[in-house]
């Protein structure tokens, strides 16, 4: 998504070094050190099968409880085959009311957020474009941080009540695939809203005065694997990292709106098993955008 006008960004300064998997960060018991993860999406699918069901060429995103917020263009490439993602979040939305917005900043800071990129080896004479899926863990409190400190900046920066805000993940990944040897343009890595009151009353929005941007920074961990140890271990993680909140308090009297996930009262990870019925969301896409099909090289 474009933006025209004014930017104002809000950043953190990005953390040197990348973690591995042999790190012990992989062993936490209570919540998760992790800000942000990188693996490639089939091994994202076949780790967490129960989150991620393919049929033929569909996935479908199953989050009722526990899981992941899936943001994404309604396509994605696993291996040579392409599939449609069904259950899946926009990555731009159009917010219409204050109940849109506390859902929308509710479903960030929820469940970890899972965007797909493409990346290839820089040091191959034919590379190939490889999928990755990048896990943004929005309940580690550096990460949250940010997402919180960029959605009430915009807010008390702009002139009028409507504007845009997009947050940016591009930095961190492309430092991050660099320092493996790989190369990537970044696609995929941005998510953004719009809340939109009349515009035709409010003079900055139209001038395009009222259009901001987030860059989010963090430190990532590198879930590349090769043998069964390691896979086993980055299961147990991406196990841990997905598991539902345990909500001790709720409101009643709440409407369901476009972004309706859950609270947010409680942020301590519990063990139940997740519920693998599909969740019937307003989340989904009616329409699905028909992305072109990727053609994969021979």
């Amino acid at each position: 998504m474009s933006f025209k006008g004014n930017r104002r960004q809000v950043s953190r300064t990005v953390s040197a070094g990348i973690v591995s998997i042999s790190s012990g960060e992989l062993y936490t018991l209570t919540t998760c050190n992790c800000e942000i993860a990188v693996l490639p999406v089939e091994l994202l699918l076949e780790l967490q099968s129960p989150y991620f069901q393919k049929n033929d060429n569909t996935i479908t995103v199953y989050n009722h409880q526990g899981g992941y917020s899936v943001f994404c263009d309604g396509k994605v490439e696993a291996g040579r085959e392409t599939y449609t993602i069904r259950n899946y979040i926009e990555r731009s939305n159009r917010l219409k009311s204050h109940a849109d917005y506390k859902d929308y900043r509710e479903t960030l800071l929820t469940k970890p957020i899972v965007l797909f990129t493409k990346a290839r080896k820089t040091n191959q004479e034919s590379p190939r474009d490889k999928a990755f899926a990048v896990i943004v863990n929005t309940r580690h409190p550096n990460i949250r941080a940010e997402i919180e400190k960029g959605m009430n900046n915009a807010i008390t920066s702009v002139w009028g009540e409507s504007y845009s805000l997009q947050f940016d993940f591009q930095t961190a990944i492309k430092q991050f695939f660099s320092s493996v040897n790989y190369d990537t343009d970044g696609e995929g890595l941005t998510i953004s809203f719009e809340f939109k009151v009349d515009a035709l009353f409010d003079i900055s929005y139209l001038f395009g005065f009222s259009k901001r941007k987030a860059e989010v920074n963090g430190k990532v961990l590198n879930l590349f694997s090769a043998n069964e140890e390691k896979r086993e271990k980055v299961k147990m993680f991406l196990d841990k990292i997905s598991e539902p909140y345990i909500r001790r308090s709720s409101v009643p009297d709440r409407r369901m709106s476009l972004f309706s996930m859950g609270s947010i009262d409680e942020e301590v990870f519990n063990s139940v098993p997740p519920n693998m019925g599909p969740r019937m969301s307003l989340l989904e896409s009616t329409h699905p955008p028909i992305a072109e099909e990727l053609t994969s090289e021979s």
